[in-house]
């Protein structure tokens, strides 16, 4: 076959999927083609099928697929193909071999699941507007950051919403993704190669099966992600209760960012103070290093006098891109450029 644009995006693909460990089992962190012109990659949490045009049945390791292609000039038409064992690829004196891998084990293709399971799938919407895909990176920043056993390490989608939380900070954005009845808890992992893929696609179908979230996009690109059935909160709930208490205001832009840039010199276990005082907004920062330090920020609206501590951890990646703050005895708000909001314990001082 000719090497093609959807090789191209195989190498992205199986940058994502690669895995040493996994691949001696067979199954994931190996790309296997298949005769009918489909490559099919995983993970235990995310994988993908795409129709690339390739004539050949066999496996391949991901990693070392991904070593070799990604350093290949793309302004050369390549042949590929199968001879001796070995995945060859070849053009213009470019001549490369990856060993073929022997595997015993079933793919189970996202295309014959869909195929075969269109009774029995639920069929959902999906609003896969301008700017989700930021939405769901600051989702996965906050959902990723638990270091509890029992966090929830998962994004939250449905009809009102995208929710995600470490137990000390909330974040929600009121952008209805999923259309209807359904709710989909995604693994944080497989919702970060969700979109390192997904961001220049165009959604043709989505459907859930058990515990997966399946999505075909133009081209013949499929993915899935895994989800969990666990006893996730209810955030909206939670978000709504506290921040009906807090006073907001808004932020420059430039003056979040240098707040933002401040918080990442500090030790994860300082305490960052945000306080009102006559009208101005401050910070104050009390370092485990041994020194304090304040700054005079900008002029707010806000008649009474608020002062606010939380960790340098917590504030980190919430603040940068702020528009709007607030505060209340219990919680910091913060409500970013992309539309997220969040909600941060405070602690005493």
């Amino acid at each position: 076959m000719k090497w093609n644009d959807a090789m191209w995006k195989l190498v992205k693909l199986s940058h994502l999927v690669a895995d040493e460990k996994l691949e001696k089992g067979g199954l994931y962190g190996v790309l296997h083609f298949f005769s009918d012109g489909y490559v099919w990659g995983g993970n235990e949490v995310f994988e993908f099928e795409l129709e690339c045009g390739v004539d050949f049945d066999g496996a391949v390791s991901a990693l070392k697929f991904y070593d070799v292609c990604k350093v290949l000039d793309k302004r050369i038409a390549y042949d590929v193909g199968v001879d001796g064992g070995y995945l060859y690829i070849k053009g213009d004196g470019t001549e490369v071999k990856i060993g073929m891998m022997q595997v015993d084990v079933r793919v189970n293709r996202i295309f014959d699941v869909i195929s075969e399971s269109g009774e029995i799938m639920k069929g959902v919407g999906i609003e896969w507007r301008e700017g989700v895909v930021d939405v769901i990176k600051r989702m996965g920043k906050v959902a990723s950051s638990g270091s509890a056993v029992g966090d929830y390490k998962v994004v939250c989608f449905d009809s009102e919403g995208i929710y995600a939380t470490d137990r000390v900070r909330i974040a929600s954005c009121f952008m209805p993704f999923i259309l209807g009845d359904e709710r989909v808890l995604l693994s944080v992992d497989g919702v970060k190669q969700l979109v390192d893929v997904a961001e220049d696609e165009r959604v043709v179908g989505a459907w859930v099966l058990g515990n997966k979230l399946y999505i075909k996009f133009d081209d013949n690109f499929y993915v899935s992600v895994v989800g969990y059935d666990v006893d996730f909160p209810d955030l909206k709930g939670v978000f709504e209760r506290y921040v009906g208490s807090v006073r907001t205001f808004n932020i420059d832009k430039v003056i979040a960012d240098e707040i933002s840039k401040i918080v990442q010199t500090l030790d994860q276990a300082d305490v960052v103070y945000l306080v009102v005082r006559e009208g101005w907004l401050e910070l104050r920062v009390r370092s485990v290093r041994g020194f304090e330090w304040r700054r005079r920020l900008q002029r707010v609206g806000v008649d009474d006098d608020y002062e606010v501590g939380v960790l340098a951890k917590d504030i980190d990646g919430v603040i940068n891109g702020a528009m709007e703050l607030g505060f209340s005895e219990e919680v910091l708000y913060c409500r970013s450029e992309e539309g997220v909001e969040y909600i941060v314990a405070t602690m005493n001082k």
